[in-house]
Parts: structure tokens; C-alpha cells; sequence
């Protein structure tokens, strides 16, 4: 087995799957706490420290904070490589479920986001069976999941950028959301380019350290789809992240997905971002 896996760390013996659809990565190890990240079903975080009901814990992106007792499963080394081994499928869709039976009217066993990970245990013509980490197993519609394999050889283009982008508009902004149930800017830009097999930094004052910087004109004409635009008060002070729809346009998350522009002249102009955009990366 291939042991260079990013969750992988020399500080601790104890590992968890997060075993529901989004769980919650808190700055503190409360309920009351504020939230910082959010992690997907199916990811595997190294545990460092148990409080009060709470673990402290690592994201794939590096991120730390605690999730609640509930929203994972504990266990050890073997445990996660076991996990990692198997053959998963993500899910790929703003929703879905995994239901008991292979039926639309079955009960329900859990809900699903996109980048969601599931072991995959067997298929029919409609319905395919998956296990969650705890071990329950249940029905997911095939049209909904991928082959994890399939995914990971994925080449991004820009066709793709704007057909994935645009599938959460209309979803709100929610502050340390990364999720179809919510998203904060970072979080939104990060999640359309891990569905394309690109991994991103959780902030956006990590994002701008990607890529290579574009020199913008004065018109906004050189700017591609999938750049990275870049907004704030200062270079030392990213406040915001936007991906470019090429030229004038881009998509963001800010009171919900949208599209906005950096034309005064276009009925989507966004007078605030025009006056704090910084730069913009390519990373394509």
C-alpha cells in the first residue's frame, strides 16, 4: 500500500472519517465557537486532542480546529489506510441522498455534497451500493457519483470552470462554508477546482501564493476564464476571491453565487469589487 498519504502524521496514532454529509471545524472546542472550515463525508483527518466532546484535528488543506464527537468516526492508522484502500465513488452534485433500499421512496440514511466520499460496494442500472465509514451501507443514484479513480485523472478545462461554477449560483454565502449548503468565497472558488482535481488553499491570502500573477489591462480584455481575482485593501490584506468568466466577468460568492462585472457600462457591475480588485493569478 502507498503510504504518502496527505493525511498522514508523524504526531499522532489516532485517525478519523467524518461520517456525515458536512462537519463543522470550530476555532474553539464549543458548540458556540466560530466556524472556520467545513470538512466532507469521507475525508480522513488526523486527531490530535479530545475536549469536551470536541477534537482538535486536521483538514486535507491544512486547516486545524475541532469537530464535534458525533460528526465522525475515531480509530487508528489501519482504519484510515483501509478506508483510503477501498474502491470509493465522490459525489458530484449540488444534493443527494443515500437512501435504505434502491428506491426514490426509500428512507433516508444520509444527505450528500459535492467532493462527498463513499466506498463502493455494488451497482445496478439506476442505483449503486455505498458504505459510509461507519459501516452502514445504503443506495446512492449512480447519476449522481463518480468513480473517485475516474476523478482523480481529470484535466481541467475552462468549458468545465464555468459549467461547474455555475451550478451553486444562487447559493448564500455563509461564513466558513464550503459546501452546496453554503459558501464563503474562498470556500466556493476551492470546491469548483477540487471537482476538477485541483487543490487550492482553504483563504484566499494562501490562493494569491498560486499560479503565476497576470499583468490586467486597463479594459479587463486579458483576463481568462478560471484566473484568480484577487480584491481587497492591500496585497497584505485579501479580503475577497473571485474566478474570472474571462474579460469583464466573474463568479463569486458574496450574499450568494453570482456573476457580477468590472465594467461600469454592464447591469452586473460591482462598483465595490472594481474599487478593491488587486490582481489576478493564472493557475490554468
Amino acid at each position: 500500500m502507498n503510504m504518502k498519504f496527505h493525511w498522514l502524521n508523524k504526531n499522532t496514532t489516532d485517525y478519523g472519517i467524518v461520517n456525515v454529509s458536512v462537519a463543522n471545524l470550530r476555532l474553539q472546542p464549543i458548540y458556540q465557537s466560530e466556524l472556520v472550515n467545513q470538512i466532507i463525508l469521507g475525508t480522513i483527518v488526523p486527531v490530535f486532542e479530545e475536549q469536551n466532546d470536541f477534537y482538535y484535528i486536521q483538514n486535507w488543506d491544512g486547516y486545524l480546529g475541532w469537530i464535534n464527537k458525533h460528526t465522525f468516526i475515531l480509530g487508528n492508522q489501519t482504519l484510515a489506510e483501509e478506508w483510503q484502500g477501498a474502491s470509493r465513488v465522490m459525489a458530484m452534485e449540488n444534493y443527494g441522498l443515500i437512501r435504505k433500499n434502491d428506491s426514490k421512496e426509500s428512507e433516508v440514511i444520509r444527505d450528500l455534497v459535492p467532493c462527498a466520499i463513499m466506498k463502493r460496494l455494488d451497482s445496478n442500472s439506476n442505483f449503486t451500493r455505498v458504505e459510509l465509514p461507519d459501516g452502514q451501507a445504503g443506495f446512492v443514484e449512480s447519476s449522481i457519483i463518480v468513480d473517485e479513480k475516474t476523478q482523480l485523472n481529470v484535466k481541467a478545462t475552462q468549458e468545465d470552470i464555468v459549467s461547474i461554477s455555475k451550478r451553486f449560483l444562487g447559493i448564500p454565502y455563509f461564513w466558513g462554508g464550503t459546501s452546496a449548503k453554503g459558501f464563503d468565497c474562498s470556500g466556493f472558488v476551492q470546491t469548483v477546482f477540487r471537482l476538477l482535481n485541483i487543490s487550492l488553499p482553504r483563504d484566499a491570502k494562501k490562493m494569491i501564493e498560486i499560479g503565476r500573477e497576470i499583468h490586467v489591462e486597463k479594459n479587463f480584455n486579458n483576463l481568462e476564464v478560471g484566473d484568480l481575482l484577487f480584491f481587497g485593501k492591500t496585497l497584505k490584506r485579501i479580503t475577497h476571491v473571485a474566478i474570472s468568466f474571462g474579460g469583464e466577468l466573474f463568479i463569486h460568492s458574496e450574499g450568494c453565487v453570482k456573476v457580477n462585472s468590472l465594467n461600469p457600462d454592464h447591469p452586473a457591475f460591482n462598483e465595490y469589487r472594481r474599487n478593491t480588485f488587486l490582481r489576478a493569478n493564472r493557475i490554468l
